[in-house]
Formats: structure tokens, C-alpha cells, sequence
């Protein structure tokens, strides 16, 4: 499987994913009118896949600065939905996929401890009582790539997020809306 993530001008080193090399950078943004955001995927594809959503999580400073959930879909047909997510960030990040009502930027930050687990004070992550699927154990390091399949995503709303200890806070959530 190869994948190859086009950067802006913004991004201090190159990033070669999965051929060896890594680096950190500012998030990707989408240019040349390409619909996929620049994350191309080459992999037999999924024969029950009714859609994907390509998806970066970065940092560029770790705890130090700001970090990002790119997507590069923000609307997907309801059904399976295959998530493909590149880490090129600095430190080690996660994608979960939570059904929610709220806004994607506005989830409570209620929760601490790994699992999630409700605290009086120094909450850091958000609860996972709405998870449908997620990038899994263990954690995607600097470079790891992971593909996973949600089967029959109703429509509504989502966030995607990393729920690793403050980065949700830090900026690590997207919304994604499923459509019939």
C-alpha cells in the first residue's frame, strides 16, 4: 500500500510515508482542486466500501503546539465507510469515530484517564460513550498509516477525534456528516 500526502509550502520537512522516512509538518489543505485533499490510497479496494474518508492527524510541536484531524471528506454516503489515517505528526496520535449531536469543536471535555473514565477535576479527553470504530491499539506512531471499516453507518452527524490526553483540546477533532 502506498500513500502520499501533498503538503503546503507551510511544511518545514518533505514527508515520505511508508517508504521509509517521516516527518512532522503543519496539516495539510487540499489544492488543486483535488477531492481527495492529496492523500491517495493504492490498495485493492473493499468490495462492501460504499465510501472513504482520507484522514492526516498532525502536531508539529507535540503537547507544545497546536494539533489537527484533517479530513478531506466531510460528507460520505451513508453505509461502509472505510477511514484510511496517516500520523505525520511528532508523537504518537489515534482516530476515533464518535456518533454525537453536538458540535464537532463544542464535546465536553468530562473525562481522564486511559480508558476514559469520569474525573471531579483535570479532565483532558472527551467521553467515548458514542465510539462506532476507531484506529485501534496500539496507537499511530510518527508514520504509521491504519485502514478500518465502519459497516453501516447510519446518516447524522460525527466527530472525529483523537481522544489521546489533551489532544481533542489541543485541536484534534473533525466533523464528518453521513447522508443517505
Amino acid at each position: 500500500m502506498t500513500i502520499r500526502v501533498r503538503i503546503t509550502p507551510r511544511c518545514l520537512i518533505a514527508v515520505a510515508v511508508l517508504a521509509g522516512g517521516t516527518a512532522g509538518c503543519a496539516a495539510p489543505v487540499a489544492t488543486g482542486g483535488s477531492a481527495d485533499g492529496g492523500v491517495t490510497v493504492t490498495q485493492a479496494p473493499a468490495a462492501a466500501a460504499a465510501s472513504q474518508v482520507d484522514v492526516v492527524v498532525s502536531d508539529t510541536k507535540g503537547l507544545a503546539g497546536p494539533m489537527t484531524v484533517a479530513t478531506f471528506q466531510s460528507t460520505v454516503k451513508a453505509g461502509n465507510v472505510t477511514f484510511n489515517v496517516v500520523n505525520v505528526g511528532t508523537i504518537e496520535h489515534e482516530l476515533v469515530v464518535l456518533k454525537t449531536s453536538a458540535p464537532f469543536d463544542k464535546l465536553p471535555i468530562a473525562d481522564a484517564g486511559d480508558p476514559p473514565a469520569p474525573v471531579a477535576t483535570g479532565a483532558d479527553k472527551v467521553s467515548e460513550d458514542t465510539n462506532i470504530g476507531e484506529t485501534g491499539d496500539p496507537n499511530l506512531k510518527t508514520g504509521d498509516t491504519r485502514i478500518f471499516v465502519i459497516k453501516n453507518m447510519k446518516p447524522g452527524n460525527y466527530v472525529l477525534v483523537c481522544n489521546i490526553a489533551r489532544h481533542y483540546g489541543l485541536g484534534m477533532r473533525a466533523a464528518l456528516t453521513v447522508v443517505p
